[in-house]
């Protein structure tokens, strides 16, 4: 077998602005007041590593790399196969940059892959006809036998989870069985990452994203997470974590996590067995985690906080009961008031995330979330639109009510504008509600006199502050 030279990149976008690419999470980075690190290309990176030389970079971070000087580096390194990672609000700029990277290095095979490409399939390719192959799912077992094939000089026949071309025809090949044994993948190649440059904005330390589980078991009718990952809960082992979190801290002087899984407190076996080994290894590391506020019990949270849990994201969706049940959450109001009271109890800092726009919605109820946002006490929020993608129960409830009012795949974007309407509100008016939250929340000015102290205690981090504002006052 040959040795490939591959390039990894999140690549640039024409107009400057910045996306987050990781799984479900696709969207502007001033809309998060972080860049983060992009793990799955680190994974990809350590599989590519076993066939030959990997250069990845991510211009998020390497800002000085604008399109032309990304597709000069591309060139210079001569590789045999470049994967692109894309999302849906950044898919006209990906689209555009496999172009490019093809026109310079016509014999490389361009491959792309998320949730752009699992969703929509085949349409992916017709929509971005500059890519070679495209990933179905997650992506590091399709990519491994992608490289063995390219390697071997074999094309992509049979090859589960792609789709290629084989002359003006696009081949679908079977969905690829999901890893069963996550503790069978690489460790990140981080070593190939700018680490430093992904901050917090609460500290201004560096931090990374740590794999712990793929898959969630309920059936939200806006979420992705279950069509890219699976509905069933699949858990790296607990010296896999840990193992890799030390790694972290030894080799990079990393001391701030995000535990990258969908509800980190179903499982609260696993819970207690990583907070108790957290505390008796007594690490000086932060954690955050996300979760439903109905899977909170205060055994598990006090240890949480013990071992270092400095942040909780919360799916909260809406303080209508009629919403959460319309969106087939099988969630309470009042469990996620009892929540969010436990965690105040604990001591631990809560971020709730509302999305405007769902089955239902009416002025009423829209008026009804933002006094229970405000209400709970919540240290910060995220507010987004509904979204109707495809393959997921809203995106064909949508469809056949004729509520989506846009056909351009980059405006399917949660932290934009929205593109669907309801039964009783105009797509218009969902961004008036959501910008409406995000307003009355951040702008409240003893709010922002207790944020102003600590930024004043941490200079580098206002700068990150005042693009997070400046995408607020600029929502339309």
């Amino acid at each position: 077998m040959s040795e490939l030279r591959t390039t990894i990149l999140n690549p640039p976008a024409a107009s400057g602005e910045r996306f987050i690419r990781e799984g479900r999470c696709m969207q502007s980075v001033d809309s998060w007041a972080a860049i983060w690190p992009p793990l799955t290309l680190a994974y990809l990176a350590a599989i590519a590593q076993k066939f030959g030389p990997v250069d990845l970079f991510d211009a998020n971070v390497e800002e000085e790399l604008t399109l032309e000087k990304a597709i000069k580096r591309v060139e210079e390194f001569k590789p045999d196969i470049i994967v692109v990672n894309t999302a849906f609000p950044s898919i006209e700029f990906d689209g555009e940059a496999a172009r490019l990277l093809k026109e310079a290095c016509p014999g490389a095979l361009v491959v792309g892959f998320g949730v752009f490409f699992t969703l929509l399939k085949d349409d992916s390719m017709k929509a971005c006809p500059a890519f070679d192959v495209g990933i179905v799912g997650e992506a590091e077992a399709t990519f491994k036998e992608i490289l063995e094939r390219r390697a071997a000089d074999k094309d992509l026949s049979g090859c589960q989870g792609t789709m290629w071309r084989k002359g003006n025809d696009i081949v679908v090949e079977e969905k690829r069985p999901l890893i069963e044994d996550l503790d069978i993948l690489p460790r990140p190649a981080r070593e190939l990452l700018h680490n430093e440059s992904y901050v917090l904005p609460n500290n201004g330390r560096p931090f990374t994203l740590v794999n712990a589980a793929r898959g969630c078991p309920y059936e939200c009718i806006f979420c992705i997470a279950p069509i890219y990952y699976g509905r069933k809960l699949r858990r790296h082992s607990l010296d896999y974590i840990l193992g890799e979190i030390e790694h972290c801290m030894n080799e990079y002087g990393l001391k701030d996590f995000l535990m990258w899984e969908e509800i980190f407190t179903l499982d609260k076996k696993f819970g207690n067995e990583f907070c108790d080994a957290l505390i008796e290894k007594n690490w000086d590391i932060s954690w955050a985690a996300t979760t439903r506020a109905d899977a909170l019990e205060e055994g598990l949270l006090c240890k949480m906080k013990q071992s270092g849990l400095f942040l909780l994201g919360l799916g909260i969706e809406s303080g209508c009961q009629e919403i959460l049940d319309a969106a087939n959450k099988k969630e309470k109001v009042e469990e996620v008031k009892r929540g969010v009271d436990l965690c105040h109890k604990v001591g631990v800092k809560t971020m709730g995330h509302f999305i405007f726009g769902l089955p239902g919605e009416t002025e009423e109820t829209a008026e009804r979330t933002i006094e229970y946002a405000l209400s709970l006490g919540l240290d910060y929020l995220q507010c987004y639109v509904a979204v109707p993608y495809p393959r997921t129960p809203l995106g064909d409830l949508a469809k056949e009510k004729g509520w989506i009012v846009s056909e351009r795949w980059s405006e399917f974007d949660f932290g934009g504008a929205s593109v669907m309407k309801t039964d009783k509100l105009s797509p218009v008016q969902v961004n008036e509600f959501r910008d409406k939250l995000f307003k009355k929340f951040y702008f409240r000015p003893w709010y922002m006199l207790g944020k102003v102290g600590t930024l004043l205690r941490r200079p580098q981090q206002i700068f990150q502050a005042s693009k997070f504002i400046n995408w607020i006052l600029r929502r339309k």
